[in-house]
This record gives structure tokens, C-alpha cells and sequence, in this order.
């Protein structure tokens, strides 16, 4: 069996978009140059991707095994490009960076103007992921950086350092009814429906953090639309102290009494050891003067 890369890139695209139409137009291609490339796809790899019986064309099982091994077959082939140009020239081609949504992109900001003075050709990626998400992204090859909390196992080929601690703490909206329960311990803080961030893994179980057993929960995709959602009253939840802050100096948000303090969130960066040019070397450098602060 033989597959092309090219067609992998398609069936990627309408799995991302959700259809063939959105897929053609991300890649700029006529609808049926995508129906052409799936059809001798499916006659390549001899199974039927999509199930077409419905309104909607949805995978197969055995589409969703290509799609995910095609995928990992696309991201090793980037690496490897990018691995090649490095080992030229000693600059990568692009460098893409998987930052834990407690930190706001706007943090590095400084940081990616530096590296466009000495790197202007390298194209800095930063990727926005939670929980497990970057450091799959880093295992994958999605990634060649990665900055969040622990990561469950330190994937081959990564090496990891702790980069500091972060501090959260309970809050709510004042007319929530957690903000006047007094101090709450664990039995009752499981009571009220908790604001959470969604883990952005794609492929490992999505993990949970300081939810317990069947608490009722809101998922969200970043801190700022969490902070939104508790300020609304939907929900009591943790926040970084350096987002809380302001919150709490204008009054619209409360720090809750709990029992049991949440424990500092031990903060690491891991990267890519293989391959590792100018680019990479001079991020793992200078990333901690920027992230070394309370997020």
C-alpha cells in the first residue's frame, strides 16, 4: 500500500474542518480535487474512509486509524524537513512552541522580538494547549518546545526542567453562593459546579485538576474565558493569583475561605533534544527570563 503525503494533507484538513467544502477552500483547491484524492486514497489503502450513507460524510474506524497515523506521519515529515534546513544552514525553518494557557501569549511578546533580531528567517510558532495537550504535542513532533505543568512521563528523545511554581487560588463571583458558605473543605467544594479548563489533548485520556469524582463542571478553553465564566456566576473555580489579582482588587470576584489551600502548580519546560539548531538552543536559553514570574 502506498500513501502520499498529499492526500494524508487532505483527509487531515476535512477532519479539521468538518467537511470537504471547508477543506477545499483551506487548501485552495476545487471540491473535486478533494473527492478525487480521498477516492484514490480509499482505493490505495482498500477500505472506505467516510461512511456516506448519512447527510454528512463521517469517518469510518478505519479512517480514524489513517487519519491518526497519518498525522504522525505528517508531523515526522515536517520535522524531518526541518531538520534537514537546520543541519544547513544551523537555523530551523520554523520552531513551534506549546505554551500552557496559565501563561497569556502576550508574555513573550519581548521575547519574540529578540529572536527575530537574530533569527528573522526562523518562524516562531506558539500554540496554546492545556494540561496534557503540550506536552503530547512535544511527544508527537507538533512541538519542539513545550511549557505547563508535570508532565505524567518524560516522553524519549525529551529533556525536562522545572522552571518554577505557580500559586492559585479559589475563587467565585460575590453573589455566588460559595462566597458566603464560609470555609468550605473538599466535601462541599465538590458540591457546587466547577469552571474548568478543557485538556486539549488529542490523542491520550483528557485529565482532569482539582475536579473530584462526579462534581458537576463547566469546560472551558482558557483561563480568561474561566475568569468570564466565574465573574457570571456559572461556577466556582481556581485561578492564577496574577489573573486574579484585578479581578478581586474590583470586586468582581471573591477569594473563597477553603480548608485546604490549592497546592502550588510546579511549572516545566521540555523540548526536543533530536535535531535541536541555533533557534532552539537560544529559546531554551532565554524562555525562563520571561516565564520566570507568577503567571
Amino acid at each position: 500500500m502506498t500513501l502520499s503525503l498529499d492526500a494524508l494533507r487532505v483527509l487531515d484538513a476535512i477532519a479539521r474542518r468538518g467537511s470537504f467544502a471547508a477543506a477545499a477552500q483551506e487548501l485552495d483547491r476545487a471540491p473535486s480535487a478533494i473527492s478525487y484524492s480521498i477516492q484514490k486514497l480509499e482505493e490505495d489503502a482498500g477500505v472506505l474512509l467516510f461512511d456516506r450513507s448519512g447527510r454528512k460524510a463521517r469517518l469510518t474506524a478505519a479512517g480514524e486509524l489513517l487519519l491518526n497515523g497519518g498525522r504522525q506521519l505528517l508531523n515526522h515529515a515536517e520535522n524531518l524537513g526541518q531538520q534537514a534546513r537546520a543541519l544547513e544552514t544551523g537555523w530551523e525553518n520554523q520552531i513551534t512552541v506549546a505554551l500552557d494557557v496559565i501563561f497569556p501569549p502576550a508574555r513573550l511578546w519581548p521575547l519574540v522580538q529578540r529572536f527575530d533580531g537574530v533569527a528573522p528567517t526562523t518562524t516562531l510558532r506558539i500554540i496554546s494547549e492545556a494540561i496534557g495537550g503540550g506536552w503530547e504535542a512535544l511527544a508527537e513532533g507538533r512541538a519542539m518546545i513545550c511549557i505547563g505543568g508535570p508532565p505524567d512521563s518524560t516522553p524519549p528523545g525529551v529533556r525536562v526542567q522545572e522552571m518554577g511554581l505557580a500559586q492559585f487560588i479559589y475563587v467565585a463571583s460575590p453573589a455566588h453562593p460559595a462566597a458566603h458558605s464560609g470555609p468550605l473543605d473538599s466535601h462541599r467544594l465538590s458540591r457546587f459546579r466547577a469552571v474548568a479548563v478543557a485538556d486539549t489533548s488529542r490523542t491520550h485520556p483528557a485529565r482532569t485538576i482539582r475536579l473530584t469524582h462526579l462534581q458537576p463542571a463547566l469546560t472551558v478553553s482558557d483561563f480568561h474565558s474561566k475568569a468570564s465564566a466565574l465573574e457570571a456566576g456559572l461556577g466556582i473555580g481556581t485561578l492564577p493569583r496574577g489573573l486574579a489579582q484585578p479581578l478581586l482588587a474590583s470586586g468582581r470576584l471573591v477569594q473563597l475561605e477553603v480548608d485546604t489551600p490549592p497546592a502550588p502548580f510546579p511549572v516545566f519546560m521540555g523540548w526536543r533534544v533530536d535535531g535541536a539548531g541555533k533557534g532552539l538552543r537560544w529559546l531554551i536559553r532565554h524562555l525562563p527570563e520571561y516565564l520566570r514570574e507568577e503567571p
